[in-house]
């Protein structure tokens, strides 16, 4: 049975929480691929695009950032991100 849209996108958050915990530095770079493959989602291209929708509206709300370079999309995380903030627990 395929996931419902609500089952990845609180993936999607789990999994770039995960990759927020084991950030050593100041911020953290990833792409929708590598969520996909820490959320353990397939990663054809359907869900990459859901996942780059979900990425989208975090932007929207101020948790990431986007860091685009022509046709290549990587997503950045400062820790000066409340998202940073409270996966951190600073």
């Amino acid at each position: 049975m395929e996931p419902k849209y609500g089952d990845i996108e609180r993936c999607v958050y789990d999994a770039v929480c995960a990759l927020i915990r084991r950030a050593r530095g100041t911020c953290r770079t990833f792409t929708p691929k590598q969520v996909a493959r820490v959320a353990r989602l397939s990663t054809k291209p359907v869900t990459l695009s859901v996942i780059r929708y979900i990425l989208e509206k975090m932007v929207k709300e101020g948790q990431i950032q986007l860091y685009r370079k022509g046709r290549s999309y990587r997503y950045i995380v400062y820790n000066t991100s409340p998202l940073w903030k409270k996966v951190k627990g600073e």
